[in-house]
């Protein structure tokens, strides 16, 4: 693949205005210092692969050569002060972030807010890696230093602003770019065992660009070593927040096929540091489950990535699917819909598992929801919707009866059942068609072909798609006809109070089946009043 590269640098009025202020301190501060301790300034990361791309980015990282951030950014609001420049709102306020290694933050760092971006300031730095831990040995180092630790050749430009001039230390970095190729600056192996998070991030690149990763890098990424030094040296948050990344990414097929292809997958989604308590608190008969399904997850993702573009397509294309298609395009644009739809596709084969985690207590835990909160540390809104879509879509659902036949399912049958997703109904018929639709196809395995952007372009199953497809339209045009499209919102016509009131029976436990019964009654009787419903509890409860 090659993408258009700018030959150089183009400035908005802000940047340009930040550039002017920063060179012009600059220029003032090395008038009365040796050359050894003239300041030198260079924006690095991804702001200038965006840049180069013709993309906006506003995410300024600074590294300076001979001062810490702190020092830098203390030294130039003094400047401005006695300049008598104006920079905008809260510009004397600097937040410093101090050095602490076991959050990633090596070389302390220091936020000033200029013309209202906030702009962060740290040193140049060289790193150092030990076996035993990604966290590295991080002193202040050169220009070339800074850019071969980096993860990336395209992501180890600099733009001097002194020279005004895009500086390439890898020799490499611009050629990539153009060409759309990811490769590490130094030795792969070495770079991905020092800290395997690269080869998530590197991941994640390919996926937001439609990159390819270069041959040798990705051979080094499929290392078992590097399997095992993701587990040992990575914590599970890091792990959480690249896959988070990758799958609110542009391209969440590619990117998970990547992670297949290399042998992440069995390494991301499981339980953290729970691996060993779930499999000493739980009987071997389970235990063996969980082994046969985590094998499951690989070949569950290489068959949904096969799948998702052709079953989009044919989405697409169909002319009497209105409904489907229009959730499916909903699901789609909306990336923590999206995000959710594929953790679904991934967890399914654990849909059933439960397992138990505190010795002292019998309560169960949803398994996938353990594979998210402790082993990617998603947080609460990710494994509640997760669990609660692959909990009630699993066995012989209410969706699977009126499959069989509809005549069967009463109103109310189909209203309670919606309203057991909540808001997140539309994604559960978007992930229910998409699953039906994979155990209705047969897919060979391919994991072992190298990815590409533009996916795989297999033959489609078309008896398949459209049995699956009429079936939930038909089911969503019943529950537009029945108006049930809003049964998450249903209020109970009567409330506790009034039940209590009416059934002459203080409040208690036993209201939570009455009240059940009020919401079944009133999708039944749609038309129905508070009088009537009460009339119905009595004779079914007294």
């Amino acid at each position: 693949m090659h993408s258009q590269v700018n030959s150089s640098i183009v400035l908005d009025e802000r940047e340009e205005t930040i550039k002017k202020l920063l060179v012009n301190f600059c220029d003032e501060y090395n008038s009365y210092v040796p050359d050894a301790d003239k300041l030198e300034l260079r924006i690095t990361g991804g702001w200038v692969r965006d840049k180069l791309l013709g993309k906006e980015s506003h995410d300024l990282d600074i590294a300076v050569n001979v001062l810490s951030g702190e020092e830098f950014a203390s030294k130039l609001l003094e400047y401005t002060e006695k300049k008598g420049i104006k920079v905008g709102a809260n510009s004397t306020s600097l937040h410093t972030i101090k050095k602490n290694p076991e959050k990633s933050k090596h070389l302390e760092t220091c936020t000033a807010r200029l013309f209202g971006l906030d702009v962060d300031f740290v040193n140049l730095r060289s790193e150092q890696y030990t076996e035993e831990s990604r966290v590295p040995i991080v002193d202040c180092g050169t220009a070339e230093e800074d850019a071969l630790r980096r993860d990336a050749t395209l992501n180890a430009l600099f733009y001097n602003l002194n020279r005004n001039k895009v500086e390439d230390f890898t020799g490499r970095g611009i050629e990539d770019l153009k060409n759309g190729l990811l490769r590490t600056p130094l030795q792969p192996l070495k770079t991905f065992v020092d800290d395997p998070l690269r080869v998530l991030r590197l991941i994640r690149f390919a996926a937001r660009f439609d990159f390819v990763i270069e041959p040798d890098t990705l051979s080094a990424m499929k290392d078992s070593h590097i399997r095992s030094a993701l587990v040992h040296k990575i914590s599970r948050e890091r792990v959480g927040v690249e896959t988070d990344k990758i799958l609110t990414g542009n391209n969440v097929s590619y990117g998970l096929r990547l992670l297949n292809h290399v042998g992440f997958s069995e390494s991301i989604f499981n339980p953290g540091v729970l691996v060993s308590t779930v499999y000493e608190l739980n009987d071997k008969d389970l235990c063996e489950q969980i082994r046969h399904f985590d094998k499951k997850v690989s070949s569950r993702i290489d068959a949904a990535t096969q799948h998702m573009q052709s079953f989009t397509n044919s989405l697409k294309s169909a002319n009497d699917i209105p409904l489907l298609q229009a959730i499916w395009q909903a699901v789609l644009q909306d990336k923590a819909a999206t995000k959710t739809f594929w953790l679904c596709v991934i967890l399914e084969p654990y849909s059933e598992i439960n397992v138990r985690l505190n010795p002292r207590k019998q309560s169960l835990t949803h398994y996938p929801e353990v594979i998210l909160k402790e082993g990617l540390r998603f947080g609460k809104a990710d494994y509640d919707t997760v669990s609660n879509i692959l909990k009630n879509t699993s066995g012989f659902t209410t969706f699977d009866r009126y499959f069989e036949n509809p005549s069967q399912i009463t109103r109310s049958d189909l209203g309670l059942y919606i309203r057991q997703y909540g808001d997140h109904f539309p994604l559960s018929v978007a992930f229910g068609a998409f699953s039906d639709y994979l155990k209705g196809v047969e897919t060979e395995n391919r994991t072992a072909e190298v990815p590409t952007p533009d996916g795989l372009h297999l033959p489609f199953n078309e008896t398949a798609f459209h049995e699956i497809a009429f079936q939930y339209e038909s089911l969503l045009e019943t529950i537009k006809s029945e108006g049930l499209e809003k049964a998450a919102d249903l209020k109970p016509v009567v409330d506790g109070k009034m039940i209590s009131k009416a059934l002459n029976k203080k409040p208690g436990p036993w209201m939570k089946d009455v009240t059940h019964e009020v919401v079944r009654w009133q999708l039944d009787h749609p038309h129905g009043n508070a009088e009537e419903c009460i009339e119905h509890l009595r004779s079914v409860l007294i």
